[in-house]
């Protein structure tokens, strides 16, 4: 991991933290495990965008290409942990 740029390894450790935060979530309310999952990620995708247009804003430039970088991983991955939770659900 030392050869990785850093925008990469930011992406990389706040992905596996909030991916690791929402299977503990996931498995405490396991009958809508990909719904939970979908919701944290959620959250984390939207607070990686905020810190990204902080980080920009600041002089540190490649900070804030990781938290863009790992915000979009996680509101891809939210996008589609949600839509397969929802789908599980029965609206009748």
């Amino acid at each position: 991991m030392k050869n990785w740029r850093l925008a990469y390894r930011v992406a990389f450790i706040d992905c596996a933290i909030v991916v690791a935060i929402g299977i503990i979530v996931g498995l405490a309310n396991l009958s809508d495990f990909a719904l939970a999952l979908g919701l944290v990620c959620l959250g984390g995708g939207l607070l990686n965008l905020f810190l990204f247009f902080l980080a920009y804003v600041s002089s540190s430039k490649e900070w804030g290409k990781g938290f863009l970088l790992s915000g979009g991983i996680l509101l891809l991955l939210s996008g589609i942990s949600c839509g397969t939770g929802l789908s599980d659900l029965n609206f009748h």
